[in-house]
């Protein structure tokens, strides 16, 4: 992994559709500390677009949403796609979010944060559960961002050998 302290960070937030818990984290990242990370967000089987409901929460946290587009990881396959330094997988395990493999060898790192369920319940229990998600996300991502730049090359370095723990079969 190249030196951080002096570039932009680009990250990248996955989800099944990435319709909702994705550019929730793009948009949270991109108005947290937008000059020192670029975020994108992206699904494995993307949604045509992002659900209105979407863009209201993040309207009603505060959060900045210009620009915010659904994309597949096909995206981020082409020689033209931004380098990644890293992908946060937002899916929980039963989702099955299936392997994300990207050029650069991004440190990929899992979130796992429950989808909010958005096809039932009244109009306040769905905008209860997605505020919620907002809220989740967007600590992860402040926390995330509180990093010092220098550090997030230590980071990788020990995300990375902890994968190659699990991978070795401890």
């Amino acid at each position: 992994m190249a030196e951080l302290s002096h570039r932009t960070v680009s990250v990248l937030f996955v989800s099944i559709e990435g319709a909702v818990r994705a550019p929730i984290a793009a948009a949270a990242m991109n108005a947290c500390r937008g000059d020192e990370f670029q975020a994108y967000c992206a699904g494995t089987r993307p949604a045509a677009e992002i659900p209105a409901a979407t863009f209201d929460a993040l309207r009603i946290a505060g959060i900045p949403a210009a620009g915010l587009r659904v994309a597949g990881l096909g995206d981020f396959l082409s020689p033209d796609a931004p380098r990644l330094d890293f992908v946060f997988n937002l899916t929980e395990p039963y989702e099955q979010c299936g392997a994300i493999a990207l050029p650069g060898a991004p440190v990929i790192v899992s979130w796992p944060i429950p989808h909010p369920v958005m096809e039932s319940g009244s109009l306040a229990e769905r905008g209860s559960r997605l505020a919620e998600t907002v809220r989740m996300i967007r600590r992860r991502v402040e926390l995330f961002a509180e990093l010092p730049a220098d550090k997030l090359d230590a980071l990788a370095l020990r995300l990375r050998a902890e994968g190659i723990h699990r991978q070795a079969g401890a």
